[in-house]
């Protein structure tokens, strides 16, 4: 119970963190803009490139974002759905630096706390969708911490610039022709989050034939 409390309490805190991670104007965008992106292991591509031929799914969070946990726990669920179609991609954006990814992926000791907190937000024990990172855009957080907080930068070089929003996690849709049809910042209810993101990746599809 205590336990349940703890996160509780810190997802109240770090829900009202994540709308102020981000108060620059911000421009609204109506399609995949062609930006440099860089995955778990250094290998630079471009957004374009990934979405080439097919419907794009991006989901941008960071650590540590209890939000973020809810709605990528929900993401790995809708992905398992579409694991054998070759024309949707799924691909998660974080702001935190790639090494502290690195460790929160394989349940690094020195994340444990964050790491708690994703699988009892996520209900998934583990973290297996892509990831990619924006070039100059590093958050940090401490290790071994035992409350939840991280060391914002620069936004200037990261996801909400770059697409357009205001507070994290944002999931957008964009179908082959690279037009958005779908943004949403934050997650309500997870059913009806699902719900709407399913519907649109399958218009997305659809409208892409």
């Amino acid at each position: 119970m205590k336990r349940k409390f703890f996160f509780i309490i810190c997802l109240l805190l770090l829900y009202f963190l994540t709308a102020k991670t981000q108060n620059q104007k911000k421009t609204e965008l109506s399609t995949l803009p062609d930006i440099d992106v860089y995955d778990i292991n250094g290998v630079h591509t471009t957004l374009r490139q990934l979405a080439k031929n097919k419907v794009l799914v991006i989901d941008c969070w960071f650590i540590p974002c209890p939000p973020c946990f809810i709605a990528l726990g929900a993401l790995h669920r809708i992905c398992a759905q579409y694991v054998n179609n070759k024309d949707v991609c799924f691909i998660t954006i974080c702001m935190t630096d790639s090494g502290l990814v690195k460790r929160f992926i394989r349940q690094d000791t020195t994340m444990r706390v964050a790491v708690s907190s994703y699988q009892f937000l996520s209900k998934e024990t583990k973290f297996n969708l892509p990831v990619y990172f924006m070039p100059g855009c590093r958050s940090t957080m401490p290790l071994n911490a035992k409350v939840l907080h991280g060391t914002f930068v620069d936004e200037s070089n990261c996801p909400g610039a770059a697409f357009g929003f205001q507070a994290y996690p944002t999931c957008m849709v964009f179908t082959k022709h690279g037009t958005q049809v779908y943004k949403e910042t934050s997650i309500d209810i997870e059913d009806k989050y699902t719900q709407r993101l399913t519907k649109a990746v399958n218009e997305a599809l659809a409208d892409s034939n």
